[in-house]
């Protein structure tokens, strides 16, 4: 009877242990606690085969994007202590076949649907309640790097590959823009779902081939906003982005109306091509 009240007892020490080794974290958490870019390790338990898949959070912002294992995606999240939610989460268009395309959707899907979240040493560990979903570890500066090894675009030399986007959101506004060497596409829908197409005119690719061979794209995530009117509820924000194959540069996030001195003349244009569209 010893014996087995021994083993009875060694094993409720026991399981209290793990209990306590798998509970979650609960130390508080902010934007700046969790800032910086994480490469996904596992999901649902399983180690992930991509070991490209990437989340980032800005600093000092609700900005979220990464790279999903074939389109980039973004978004905006907020934190409160443990408990994270993610919203207006859309990725660019590129089809990669039907196996990547799938294990990227289950990816968004898996980080969309997490409601807490945990810093260990490594990185992050994202929960649906109280069941792990993913884990990501926090990346080095040079697997940071890895997918976004920054170029010079050349527009005449890569044609279509090369996507110019400007992207504008706020609570009840959200407009996109993406212009390519023969398409324009717009969308006010945060899902992209239902999306317009127009002729790009020779005139306007070439000015914005001008314009973006001034601009130094290898720092254009460097860029500083002029103004901070997006920090109060309500505020539009904005983003421009460049995507040159499956390598994709962005700004960060400034007031929509004001983008850094850098860019304003791309931006303009941008918008400018967008207001022709309307009176077509």
């Amino acid at each position: 009877m010893k014996v087995l009240l021994s083993i009875f007892s060694l094993l409720v020490l026991t399981n209290g242990c793990s209990t306590s080794k798998n509970a979650m974290d609960t130390k508080s958490l902010d934007q700046n606690s969790i800032s910086g870019d994480y490469l996904v390790t596992q999901i649902d338990g399983k180690t992930t085969k991509d070991s490209t898949l990437k989340i980032v959070f800005e600093a000092n912002s609700n900005r979220v994007t990464g790279f999903g294992g074939c389109n980039s995606f973004f978004g905006t999240y907020t934190l409160d202590n443990n408990t994270i939610s993610f919203s207006d989460l859309a990725a660019s268009k590129k089809y990669c076949g039907k196996d990547i395309s799938s294990a990227e959707q289950h990816f968004l899907s898996t980080l969309k649907t997490s409601n807490k979240i945990a810093l260990t040493d490594k990185g992050l560990v994202f929960y649906n309640e109280d069941v792990v979903v993913l884990t990501a570890d926090r990346a080095t500066a040079s697997q940071a790097n890895k997918k976004g090894q920054k170029q010079k675009v050349n527009l005449e030399t890569n044609g279509d590959s090369t996507l110019i986007t400007y992207r504008v959101q706020s609570r009840n506004t959200f407009e996109y823009i993406q212009i390519s060497k023969s398409t324009i596409t717009t969308s006010n829908d945060r899902y992209l779902k239902a999306m317009e197409s127009y002729t790009c005119q020779p005139e306007d690719w070439e000015s914005l081939n001008e314009l973006l061979q001034g601009i130094d794209i290898e720092h254009l995530d460097k860029l500083k906003a002029p103004t901070d009117k997006r920090l109060f509820d309500g505020a539009p924000h904005a983003t421009l982005s460049v995507i040159r194959g499956d390598v994709e540069t962005m700004s960060p996030s400034f007031d929509h109306g004001t983008p850094p001195d850098a860019i304003k003349s791309l931006v303009n244009k941008v918008l400018s091509i967008r207001e022709n569209l309307t009176k077509q």
